[in-house]
C-alpha cells in the first residue's frame, strides 16, 4: 500500500503525508461568566483529554481528585470570542500535566498527531449514499469527538458543496486504487472507509477498515445508534493508534539513550531543524551532535521513553525515511532453506536449553538490536 501512495503521488505531483503539530495542545477556550474553580477545572479536563487522547482521563480517581487543584496548572488566561460567546482562552503548565498523568501511569500524545481523511457510506434496503453535509448528525459527532481528543482528520464528505471523485459503491466495494487516489489532497498519514448499514431492526453496524503498516485492516462494531456508533469508532481507531503513539514517560529500560545517524543534512539550516525537530520529541530528554561526517549528521539521543517510542514517534516525520533495512545483513541461503528436521532438532535443543535455564550471553543478544538508528533527511 505505501508503493501503491507513493506511485500515485509522483504520477499526480502530490508531496507525501505529513503529521500535524497542535500548536494548542496544552491550551483550552471555556465559556467566560462562571467560578474561578469551574472555569481552572474545565480548562484542566479540556488539555488533560487532548494530551491523553481520552475522554475518560478524567474519571481516573487521582485525576478526577487532582481538578480541584486546577489552579496550580494554569499559567495564562485571556478573554477571547467564540462562536459560542465570550470565553477565557487558558494556557496550562506542560511538564506539570506530564508529570501528573505519568506519575498515575497514564500514557500520553506528543503535539505531533497522526492525520487521518474518513469515507463514510451508508447502505440501506433502498440504497447506498455517501454521509453528506455540514449537520450532518454523525459526521458531526465524529469531528466533535476528534476535535475534543486532538486527533487530526478529514472528513471529505462533511461539506454541502464537496464532490466526490469517486462513487459510494466503489467506496463499499474497497477500491483502494480509487480511494487513496481520491484521499491525496488531503495529505493524510491513513486513509479510512466507514461502511455503515442496519444488518436487522434496531441494530447499526460500521464496518472501518483501512491499511496500517502495509497490512489490512477490517474492524466491525454493532449498536443501537449510529452516533453510538461513532463513539465506538473513535474510541476503538484511537485505542489502535495508542499501541503506537502513545508515549508512557520514563518507560525506558536499562537503555537511556542511543546514538542516531542521519545523512542528507547538506547545509547548516538543516542540520539546525533536525536538532529542533529531534529536541521537541516528547520521546527525547537530550539531543546533541556528536561527530560530522559530510552530510552525515551523528547524534547522541537521550531517550525519555523506551525505543521503540522514539523509533514510533520518528514514523511521524516524513522527512526522516528509516535506512535501517538497508544495513540489515542478509541471511545466508543455508539459514532460510532449513528442512523439517532441522526445525524439529531446534525445537529440542531449545527446550533443552530453558530446562536447563541456560542464560543467553548478553553479546549474542545485543546483535538483535542495532547499536545505532540511520536515517536519510529529504528537504520539503
Amino acid at each position: 500500500m505505501r508503493l501503491l501512495i507513493a506511485t500515485l503521488c509522483f504520477v499526480f505531483g502530490i508531496s507525501n503525508a505529513d503529521a500535524k503539530t497542535l500548536n494548542d495542545l496544552y491550551q483550552a477556550v471555556v465559556p467566560a461568566g462562571q467560578s474561578q474553580s469551574v472555569w481552572q477545572q474545565q480548562a484542566l479536563a479540556q488539555v488533560l483529554i487532548k494530551v491523553a487522547v481520552n475522554p475518560d482521563v478524567v474519571e481516573h480517581p487521582e485525576i478526577k481528585a487532582e481538578l480541584k487543584n486546577a489552579g496550580n496548572y494554569i499559567k495564562t488566561f485571556a478573554a477571547v470570542s467564540s462562536e459560542q460567546g465570550p470565553a477565557l482562552k487558558v494556557g496550562l503548565d506542560e511538564q506539570k500535566i506530564q508529570y501528573l498523568l505519568s506519575v498515575n501511569q497514564i500514557a500520553i500524545w506528543g503535539s505531533r498527531r497522526p492525520t487521518l481523511v474518513l469515507w463514510a457510506v451508508e447502505q440501506t434496503a433502498d440504497s447506498r449514499l455517501f454521509m453528506q453535509g455540514a449537520n450532518h448528525p454523525v459526521l458531526s459527532q465524529i469531528q466533535q469527538l476528534a476535535s475534543a481528543i486532538g486527533l487530526p482528520l478529514d472528513i471529505p464528505t462533511a461539506s454541502d458543496t464537496y464532490t466526490a471523485p469517486l462513487s459510494q459503491d466503489e467506496v463499499w466495494a474497497a477500491n483502494w486504487l480509487l480511494i487513496e487516489q481520491a484521499s491525496l489532497p488531503f495529505n493524510a498519514d491513513q486513509t479510512l472507509i466507514l461502511l455503515f448499514d442496519q444488518p436487522s431492526a434496531g441494530q447499526y453496524r460500521l464496518t472501518w477498515q483501512g491499511y496500517e503498516a502495509d497490512q489490512f485492516v477490517s474492524n466491525e462494531l454493532l449498536a443501537d445508534s449510529q452516533q453510538e456508533l461513532a463513539k465506538q469508532f473513535l474510541t476503538s481507531l484511537t485505542a489502535q493508534l495508542a499501541g503506537k503513539f502513545a508515549v508512557q514517560l520514563g518507560s525506558q529500560q536499562g537503555e537511556s539513550e542511543l546514538e542516531l545517524d542521519i545523512e542528507g543534512l547538506t547545509n547548516f539550516v538543516d542540520q539546525v531543524k533536525v536538532q529542533q525537530l529531534l529536541g521537541a520529541m516528547l520521546t527525547v530528554r537530550q539531543v546533541t551532535v556528536v561527530e560530522r561526517q559530510a552530510d552525515l549528521l551523528k547524534f547522541k539521543v537521550k531517550l525519555a521513553a523506551d525505543r521503540s517510542a522514539f523509533i514510533n514517534s520518528l514514523s511521524l516525520e516524513r522527512r526522516l525515511q528509516s535506512l535501517q533495512a538497508q544495513l540489515e545483513p542478509a541471511l545466508p541461503p543455508e539459514a532460510v532453506q532449513s528442512t523439517d528436521a532441522a526445525d524439529q532438532l531446534f525445537y529440542e535443543m531449545a527446550a533443552e536449553m530453558i530446562d536447563q535455564t541456560t542464560t543467553v550471553p548478553t553479546d549474542l543478544l545485543s546483535d538483535a538490536v542495532p547499536a545505532s538508528l540511520r536515517y536519510r533527511y529529504v528537504p520539503n
